[in-house]
């Protein structure tokens, strides 16, 4: 059964009524003028920090990651390819958006779902496919979900025009936009220094997770307004870098937050200095998934991203929006992981003491003997070299944003925090 077929059983419902009546955007003409967006909105940044510390402590007992940048790319693509007076996307979007093509750090992954018999003009079809990396599925009957997220949309829709700047028409087409962070680092980790520690999470559990240790000349700097540390962990591509923002305090993730959303990411590019760091991250995935407008819904937050003239009727398709971060010691260690099935991380056990100020990553006293033995067997023995070597220990909640440096701009593209261990990884001792 088509997805025409589907609406028309369900005309009996308002809601696939409103639907079925806004469908005159696609492949009306050949024949568009294309008007060209006006630049990187400065808001852009700021409702990222918004949304991000609304959604993170709405959700207080779990892991959240998300990525504005996909969020921005999105209302791109719906006033290039869903409205009447179609605009090209921002130079510097489209420049970073090329720039992220061959990236192994990160991937995203364009999928525009149409009803069957319905296409974009030639024109614009070759503008989605040239800005965006896109591709074009029909909706059938094996799609219920994607149905009934359409029809969701529809409800979200009359909440939207209070945050919207212009009144937006229903689309019957869905997007889906994945977004994949591996870390591919500039400097991996090694593998043989990963150990098991205790991570203390938010609601003052201590829980065993495998740390990935690295010592080397990072950028960084120690915020007093922020009571945090930060550091700069920089990527095989040169223009992407991952930032952690660690708090002083185990309990200051929601202060941290809220204080970020005062901090440019500029100002804080010009804050940091290299030094030696010492640093231990957890290894873990985590993976978010959202109806964008559902969730702006809920926000209550302004929401200027999508504003364009009052004069430009949009057709708004619903959207599933899913953010991915692998946080491992290379990207080569995430695929071998991958290429071998593997569904638990398998590290040594170690009695690693992360939560005292004077204290080094090492083992104590009690299993000293057996330490210099695994050391002697090849395992890598990290320490600092100078005095000013700072001590970056993520053993409790952090944040972390994947950013982009573009002429002179810092663009978040990937934000999150790390609260609690992800379940889906098991330690097993040996």
């Amino acid at each position: 059964m088509s997805v025409n077929e589907y609406f028309k059983r369900q005309w009996k419902n308002p809601f696939v009524l409103l639907l079925l009546s806004g469908f005159a955007l696609f492949a009306k003409n050949d024949t568009y003028t294309y008007t060209e967006a006006s630049g990187i909105c400065p808001c852009y940044e700021q409702f990222a920090d918004d949304f991000f510390t609304e959604q993170s402590q709405r959700n207080n007992d779990t892991n959240f990651v998300f990525s504005p940048f996909a969020m921005q790319s999105f209302e791109d693509l719906v006033k290039l390819g869903f409205s009447d007076k179609p605009e090209l996307p921002d130079d510097n979007f489209s420049e970073i958006m090329e720039g992220l093509k061959d990236s192994e750090a990160v991937k995203m992954e364009y999928k525009i779902h149409l009803p069957e018999g319905r296409e974009f003009a030639a024109s614009t079809l070759e503008l989605l496919q040239e800005k965006f990396p896109s591709t074009f599925e029909h909706i059938d009957s094996s799609n219920a979900w994607m149905m009934k997220a359409i029809e969701q949309h529809l409800r979200n829709l009359n909440e939207l025009e209070k945050f919207m700047g212009n009144k937006q028409s229903p689309s019957e087409a869905l997007v889906e936009i994945n977004t994949e962070v591996n870390t591919d680092w500039l400097h991996p980790f090694d593998e043989q220094a990963t150990k098991v520690a205790e991570f203390h999470t938010d609601d003052n559990r201590k829980v065993d997770m495998p740390f990935m240790h690295q010592v080397g000349n990072l950028r960084t700097a120690e915020m007093t307004d922020l009571q945090a540390k930060v550091i700069e962990m920089p990527f095989k591509n040169e223009n992407v870098s991952m930032w952690l923002y660690l708090p002083d305090e185990e309990d200051g993730l929601d202060e941290l937050e809220e204080k970020l959303k005062l901090k440019s990411l500029n100002s804080i590019e010009a804050s940091m200095s290299e030094r030696e760091v010492d640093v231990l991250l957890p290894k873990f995935e985590d993976t978010h998934e959202m109806d964008l407008d559902g969730e702006i819904s809920k926000s209550g937050l302004d929401y200027p991203l999508s504003q364009t003239d009052e004069d430009v009727t949009i057709q708004r398709p619903a959207s599933k929006l899913q953010t991915k971060l692998t946080m491992y010691e290379s990207l080569e260690a995430h695929q071998t992981a991958d290429s071998a099935g593997e569904s638990h991380v398998v590290v040594k056990r170690h009695a690693i003491n992360l939560h005292s100020e004077d204290t080094d990553p090492e083992v104590n006293e009690s299993e000293e003997e057996e330490e210099t033995a695994e050391v002697a067997d090849g395992e890598v023995d990290l320490s600092c070299t100078t005095d000013d070597c700072l001590k970056f220990y993520a053993a409790h909640p952090f944040i972390y944003q994947v950013v982009y440096k573009h002429v002179g701009q810092v663009v978040p593209i990937v934000m999150g925090c790390f609260r609690n261990l992800n379940l889906n990884i098991n330690i097993n001792e040996p």
